[in-house]
């Protein structure tokens, strides 16, 4: 049916709707829709004769206070909902809006055609009960076939395909219930997604910097092993680069186009760690899920997960993880039942574990499993030739970030950093040239620009000193240093990535008065 809209813009004064209403009254014209606020009226009705709307525009424009009336291809509410659901509809899962009753009201077009198999006019003011077996839900159900609760995560089954389900009730603001909104989600498409968003960092072999013969030893090796499902086990000092490694067999694996998921063991406490890399059922513990927890071991499967500091892993997790690579199964915490997995297990540490298995710390036979293969990553010390390589790589990366070209390093500055230690290894050096080039203020780093942090302090420590006041030296040289080169006090605090009471407060706990640095802009 084709429809005449009409906006008026009016001022405000009582009885100015009924008398707009009266002049279409007066014609025999039905309203279908009206909307009304303080300075304007939109109105949809039938379609008016050119003739006829002449004759009606003039007479609402002889109204008191009407200011202008005009014909509109859209009222404001209707440009709303096709907006929303336009949007609704390019969602890749279900949404649909239901009434107190169960029956549908809105649905959009994922929904629709790809989960119930129907379109918007075949299911609207359908029951929901019509689509979804009740039986599926019927632990989420009370008598009056309400829902308990506000539902997450139950997964069930349609037409041979799995589900991800959400259930939330509409309520009003005394708390009573007028309505839900189903969401739906295809189980396999989570999985994917999981598996792009959160891992779409595809590090290959060629992206881990080094041309020297150890390094390239230490390739070729890590190549062979990504072509086997046997565990392999990665040794090497703090910022070496372990993780990369994992990352680039993974990927050069079969298993590439599934998960890769890495697990600090020494980041996530020892008593939420065995929920964590296994899961648990409901009611498990005090403060569980309703519905219970996927493991990480869980979502990897078919793909790999990468256990670093594997050395800070308690004993009794240990044991489990045996019994996960011997068997190729998992139990959830509170759970009676063992469910089969496929992961490759790649671990790390820059811990000595057979001193650790000497010591009571860490078991043999663990060790024995996960040393399949074995894979040292020399620090950066043994590999001195490749410093210029990741120099070159890092100065690239980092003068996009800061928005600074730079053009390379001087040679006092490339003496020093060739000279240097390097106990941080590659990740020290990516961290000291991010610093230089952030600071640096022409367009090559010099040898001013670079912050070696432990030759800066190593001539005021002596080894009579205790652990706490060696490590307040460094902090206080770090935070001197860093004020050295910020133009403020906030400035120095984002360098440093602490707050601004913070940074003051440490000021004042290790006594740096102004006199010790001058800010940039004095």
């Amino acid at each position: 049916m084709q429809t005449t809209r009409i906006k008026i813009e009016t001022i405000d004064r009582p009885y100015m709707t009924y008398d707009i209403l009266s002049v279409l009254v007066k014609y025999e014209l039905s309203v279908t829709w009206m909307e009304v606020y303080t300075y304007v009226v939109y109105i949809k009705l039938p379609k008016i004769d050119s003739n006829l709307w002449k004759t009606i525009k003039s007479e609402i424009l002889e109204i008191p206070g009407v200011k202008s009336v005009t014909e509109i291809d859209l009222i404001d509410f209707e440009k709303r909902e096709i907006e929303k659901k336009a949007i609704l509809d390019l969602l890749p899962y279900g949404i649909l809006l239901l009434d107190k009753e169960k029956k549908i009201k809105y649905i959009n077009k994922f929904a629709a055609k790809t989960i119930l198999m129907t379109d918007e006019h075949g299911a609207i003011d359908k029951s929901i009960w019509d689509f979804i077996p009740r039986k599926s839900l019927s632990s989420y159900i009370g008598s009056d076939l309400s829902f308990y609760d506000d539902i997450e995560n139950i997964e069930i089954r349609l037409k041979n395909k799995s589900y991800l389900m959400d259930i939330y009730g509409l309520k009003t603001e005394e708390g009573a219930v007028f309505g839900y909104i189903f969401t739906m989600q295809d189980s396999g498409k989570i999985s994917e997604i999981i598996n792009l968003k959160r891992y779409d960092n595809p590090i290959t072999f060629d992206d881990i910097i080094g041309s020297s013969a150890k390094h390239h030893q230490v390739i070729e090796q890590a190549k062979v092993f990504s072509q086997s499902d046997s565990p392999v086990l990665i040794l090497g000092e703090s910022g070496t680069g372990k993780e990369l490694f994992a990352r680039a067999i993974h990927n050069a694996s079969l298993r590439s186009s599934k998960p890769f998921i890495p697990v600090n063991c020494a980041a996530v406490p020892d008593q939420l760690l065995e929920s964590e890399l296994f899961g648990y059922e409901e009611g498990a513990f005090t403060g569980a899920k309703k519905h219970g927890k996927t493991g990480i071991f869980e979502i990897a499967n078919g793909g790999t997960i990468f256990l670093d500091e594997i050395g800070e892993m308690p004993p009794h997790l240990q044991a489990k993880l045996l019994r996960v690579l011997q068997e190729s199964k998992i139990r959830k915490v509170g759970s009676n039942t063992f469910e089969n997995i496929n992961v490759k297990v790649i671990t790390a540490t820059n811990k000595n574990l057979y001193k650790m298995v000497e010591d009571g710390q860490f078991r043999l036979d663990l060790l024995y499993r996960i040393n399949t293969f074995s894979l040292t990553v020399p620090p950066l010390r043994e590999r001195r030739e490749d410093i210029n390589e990741l120099i070159e790589h890092f100065i690239k990366i980092y003068s996009g970030k800061y928005g600074k070209k730079i053009n390379g390093i001087a040679p006092q500055a490339l003496k020093k950093l060739l000279a240097y230690n390097w106990p941080g290894n590659v990740r020290e050096l990516q961290n000291v040239l991010e610093r230089a080039i952030a600071f640096t203020k022409g367009n090559e780093i010099d040898a001013e620009d670079i912050v070696l942090n432990n030759l800066s302090v190593q001539n005021q420590i002596n080894e009579s000193m205790s652990l706490k006041s060696t490590l307040d030296e460094v902090e206080r040289n770090i935070i001197l240093n860093t004020l050295k080169h910020s133009s403020s006090i906030r400035e120095a605090a984002r360098t440093l990535q602490v707050t601004h009471t913070m940074l003051i407060n440490r000021i004042k706990k290790y006594g740096i008065k102004n006199s010790e640095w001058r800010f940039q802009n004095e």
